[in-house]
């Protein structure tokens, strides 16, 4: 009996749907559909997937990979990244239970106690421009560890970007082929889902606020894998061009640094923990929000949302120091928390025993 469960908790958890889900307008606004092949060659054939990837062993034996246009992307070496890319890495049921049994009681507690969540798993460059990657990898790409964790957790409340991101890409850049992080484009065009996803699941609280733009702006190519080698490459940075003028935020870092900056600023990982001040922002809620660095295309449109916020590192890449949500909650008391992970981090499942404190 024991061995069976272990094969069972072993074995690849299912990337798509049992059975077909019944209409949800909660689930359309916060999980639109994603139009992707039916294929999975790692699970139908991995046996051939597998021998083409060992054809191209030379193109994976560093760092960075090389996509096509100029695009790059993480090897394995960072959290298994590119064979998550194309779900050749793929969660077991164990993993998937792991993360579901993770953060189900928080979401209980926390909708209990009348405090708005959400989990937003922020894309990879990968899921959002999958025809970039490299020629002979595109017919490879099958579901992702994150389309497992949508399938097995339908009563969480995740955001999935991946649609609204991709449909924007068609007229700006959301990520640039230099850079694992979306851009601030890339963010605004997030922000907007997450208005529209929490619209719909709380639709008694105050609004979130999708600040008008008068255009995108293309700038700077900050290249991530420059010291891999990896050739500048175009398009740009994108920005948004906020219509109206943001409000000015007090910001204290972890040493207690305080300092205002102008409304709109991103605030670095490397600033966290921090907290954030806004009068006048476009609610009077506070925010906790944990986060990782593709939070900082949100930071600035989080600390003109809510009055106050307060920032800090999960940590989910190398669980290091498991953040207790229970206690934070306690000692901040706020309206909202916000769960921000990269996708790559999915990998990552908490261990048995590890919980939010709830």
């Amino acid at each position: 009996m024991q061995a069976d469960l272990n094969r069972a908790a072993g074995a690849v958890a299912p990337v798509t749907p049992t059975s077909t889900p019944t209409v949800d307008a909660m689930r359309d606004a916060c999980r639109p559909a994603l139009s992707g092949t039916a294929r999975q060659p790692w699970i139908d054939d991995a046996a051939a997937s597998e021998a083409v990837w060992a054809a191209h062993a030379d193109e994976l034996t560093g760092q960075v990979v090389q996509g096509q246009n100029g695009w790059a992307f993480y090897n394995d070496q960072v959290e298994d990244n590119f064979s998550q890319s194309v779900g050749r890495r793929l969660l077991t049921a164990a993993e998937v239970s792991a993360w579901h049994r993770y953060f189900a009681p928080m979401a209980a507690a926390l909708a209990s106690e009348g405090i708005d969540f959400t989990i937003q798993i922020t894309p990879s460059a990968a899921s959002v421009y999958p025809a970039e990657l490299p020629v002979w990898v595109v017919p490879l790409r099958g579901a992702t560890p994150l389309d497992q964790l949508l399938v097995a957790a339908p009563d969480l409340p995740i955001i999935d970007f991946r649609a609204d991101l991709r449909d924007a890409a068609q007229q700006n850049a959301v990520f640039t082929p230099v850079n694992s992080h979306w851009t601030d484009w890339g963010g605004y065009i997030g922000w907007k889902s997450f208005a529209r996803c929490h619209a719909a699941m709380h639709p008694d609280a105050p609004a979130v606020v999708v600040p008008p733009v008068d255009g995108v702006l293309s700038g700077g190519i900050y290249n991530e894998y420059a010291s891999y080698h990896v050739p500048d490459a175009t398009p740009e940075w994108t920005k948004p061009i906020f219509a109206n003028k943001m409000l000015p935020v007090k910001v204290t870092d972890g040493a207690s640094n305080t300092v205002t900056i102008d409304g709109g600023t991103a605030i670095d990982l490397s600033r966290l923990p921090a907290s954030t001040v806004t009068e006048g922002a476009w609610s009077d809620q506070s925010a906790l929000i944990l986060r990782d660095s593709m939070g900082n295309a949100l930071s600035g449109l989080w600390a003109q949302q809510y009055k106050q916020t307060w920032q800090i590192q999960h940590r989910y890449d190398d669980w290091s120091s498991p953040p207790n949500y229970r206690a934070l909650v306690e000692q901040y008391k706020p309206n909202v928390v916000i769960v921000q992970l990269a996708e790559r981090h999915l990998v990552n499942a908490p261990a048995p025993g590890v919980t939010t404190g709830y």
